[in-house]
């Protein structure tokens, strides 16, 4: 009888913490799911740590791919290898609580119209020291009611890392969503499969990334659509996302999401310009200034 949830682990030369996290996968109280590990070819030890783990425990599925992949790819692909009811992604350096996915889906259970439930998150810096994420909020409402609210600010990504229904998070990740903000676009799609639910006590830590880590990789590893869109999208990071969900949408859901979805581009761009440019720092507050007094009239 296969199990009810797979933990889909994806991992790129993460032997510092990879061990960390797969104990605390396995120290869950919901003890009926799969771990599979879809190791993006690690050169620094991690493919010998999870190979040890699988043969230690057979609820662990080790997978190491011949070459890395974009990381996109390395994400959807452990989703279209899960067959289970429930699905949660991981990476190398999480760490849930014993009870996180027990509590998700004690309330997805209980809610048959939810796609996605999640507990608050916090993010833990290099230091030590840990701030609460501000990105795993219920949200709720027919489908154009939770894209307005969800790209209203989209904020951190933790709510990625929450458990889904698994078929709901597949129609989602179509399979050329390797764009710059592909999280953002495959949870804005989810939207459309049900509600999102929050649990009440804080039951994942993630590491904190460094400022322009994710502008940074913009510019290495996606690739621009020829001709003006990829001019275009040079300074507006987010529009391939933004083309992709317009063309995915029904009508009445890009009707309702569009004006949210033109500001969100607008404030990543002074975002990407802002670290290119730090002396622009002045004008940013100042927009932002702007932007928060609009929002709030």
């Amino acid at each position: 009888m296969k199990p009810r949830l797979t933990i889909g682990l994806i991992t790129f030369n993460g032997s510092a913490s990879i061990a960390r996290s797969i104990e605390s996968q396995l120290s869950q109280t919901f003890r009926d799911f799969t771990l599979l590990i879809f190791d993006n070819a690690s050169t620094d030890g991690t493919s010998e740590i999870c190979a040890a783990f699988a043969a230690e425990d057979p609820r662990v599925v080790h997978v190491r791919h011949p070459a890395t992949v974009p990381q996109s790819d390395n994400f959807r692909g452990v989703l279209m290898a899960a067959d289970t009811e429930y699905f949660m992604w991981a990476t190398d350096d999480d760490l849930r609580s014993p009870r996180f996915a027990e509590d998700c889906i004690e309330l997805l259970d209980h809610h048959p119209n939810a796609v996605a439930a999640c507990t608050p998150v916090q993010f833990r810096a290099q230091d030590g020291s840990l701030t609460d994420a501000r990105g795993t909020f219920s949200i709720e409402g027919t489908p154009e009611q939770r894209l307005r609210t969800y790209f209203a600010n989209p904020r951190d990504s933790s709510r990625l890392f929450g458990v889904y229904r698994t078929d709901g998070l597949k129609k989602a990740y179509a399979e050329d969503t390797s764009v710059f903000g592909y999280d953002w676009l495959v949870v804005g799609l989810t939207m459309l499969e049900g509600d999102h639910l929050e649990t009440g006590t804080v039951g994942l830590v993630r590491a904190a990334n460094a400022p322009g880590k994710y502008f940074a990789s913009f510019k290495r590893h996606f690739v621009r659509e020829p001709g003006p869109w990829g001019v275009l999208s040079s300074f507006l990071p987010l529009l391939p996302m933004t083309r992709q969900l317009r063309s995915r949408l029904p009508r009445s859901a890009w009707r309702a999401s569009r004006w949210r979805l033109l500001r969100l581009n607008l404030h990543q761009s002074l975002l990407m310009l802002r670290w290119r440019f730090p002396r622009l720092e002045p004008v940013f507050r100042l927009v932002r200034r702007v932007d928060r007094s609009v929002g709030n009239s």
